[in-house]
């Protein structure tokens, strides 16, 4: 039985430019840290082969603090790392991967045509190819068959089964059968769909850790055991691992009836209870609902609110709850602003009707004598 521990995705270097630049730095660092927790569990438990299918880097650009902590984590490895260059980190003349700068356990695929490194000490043959250039609309692989000589095969793609057009390499299911390989070891879908009736033997890794609210939840990599039978057949199993510090969560929030900042903080506070969530989730919440009239959310305020979070996004999507016929037939100024943003409010287009809505609420606030909002999250 032989242990691969089968990652991809990692975008190391990433800006992490939706968040403020102090918790930009934090994140990047955190990254660099998931890569080392994903390297150390390989030494700690024995894994026979590493496999990252693709993106390691999230740019051409790879910054010398995080060259220096590649080479040295590969480099503590007793055994083979593989690399499969993707189309963020493609393999051209002057990238790093063209360099002769990584430990000889680091086995780098540079062209864009199929070939493979064999390990036959632990009987493992690993098939792949690079991106040379941002794009690959074919693959390697068509019309190709994997040898059979006693040597497990592997094949370690950054590629898409996903979308049958697509410029990041496509690959149907009928060519990764044809092909033969006894473990397929995918990298660039951030997100697999967990309930996608895969064959056992193909596998997406997904990204090591979440960059952005498109990509949710825990994330990590897999670890896979590929066993070989007596009649020859090998039969694999495979588990999800975490590894992220951090998790991205997106969730909507009615806040029906809300007519101060403060109960909608509240609620806020209690989907946080309610959903478990602590210190390593970055939560965007959706404010949805009909609030009073005159209420202004505070967008800037209440993201501000809890420390229970790494990060706070909200979104204001509240519709002023209003008495449309009294105010038609408001004769104060009230009504007049009504009648005026009328044509706004009942747009066909949403973001007309949102800037109406808004200024609606900014004018009856004001008018109330309610303290208006001036951060530039309302704007």
């Amino acid at each position: 039985m032989i242990k691969i521990l089968h990652s991809g995705d990692i975008h190391l270097d990433s800006p992490f430019s939706q968040l403020p630049p102090a918790k930009s730095e934090v994140r990047r660092n955190e990254l660099r840290g998931t890569f080392t927790s994903l390297m150390t569990y390989a030494r700690t438990e024995n894994v026979d082969l590493v496999l990252i299918a693709g993106d390691m880097f999230d740019n051409d650009f790879v910054t010398r603090e995080t060259l220096a902590l590649i080479i040295s984590e590969i480099g503590k490895l007793k055994c083979p790392v593989v690399i499969s260059p993707g189309n963020h980190d493609f393999a051209h003349p002057g990238s790093v991967w063209q360099k002769n700068i990584f430990p000889k356990n680091a086995y780098i695929f540079t062209s864009n045509e199929l070939s493979s490194f064999e390990f036959p000490d632990i009987g493992v043959r690993v098939y792949g190819w690079a991106f040379t250039e941002t794009f690959m609309w074919n693959n390697p692989i068509g019309g190709r068959r994997a040898e059979r000589d006693g040597l497990m095969n592997i094949l370690c793609a950054h590629c898409d089964l996903i979308a049958p057009i697509t410029p990041s390499c496509p690959v149907s299911f009928r060519q990764l059968r044809e092909f033969g390989a006894d473990y397929n070891a995918l990298g660039h879908i951030h997100n697999p769909d967990e309930e996608a009736e895969y064959p056992n033997n193909v596998m997406y890794c997904g990204c090591l850790e979440g960059r952005s609210y498109d990509e949710r939840g825990p994330k990590g990599a897999v670890l896979c055991t590929a066993d070989r039978a007596s009649d020859g057949t090998v039969k694999i199993s495979t588990q999800r691992l975490r590894f992220s510090k951090r998790r991205y969560e997106d969730l909507t929030l009615s806040v029906d009836g809300a007519s101060t900042n403060h109960e909608i903080k509240e609620r806020i506070a209690g989907l946080i209870t309610e959903k478990k969530l602590g210190g390593d989730t970055l939560l965007r919440v959706t404010l949805t609902g009909n609030v009073d009239e005159s209420l202004v959310v505070n967008v800037g305020e209440i993201e501000r609110s809890t420390d229970r979070l790494f990060s706070l996004t909200v979104r204001d999507e509240t519709v002023p709850l209003l008495n449309a016929a009294s105010l038609a037939s408001d004769p104060t100024v009230r009504g007049e602003v009504y009648r005026l943003l009328l044509p706004l409010i009942t747009s066909d287009d949403p973001e007309e009707r949102a800037r109406g809505s808004a200024a609606l609420r900014y004018s009856l606030a004001a008018l109330a004598g309610e303290a208006v909002a001036t951060d530039e999250s309302l704007g």
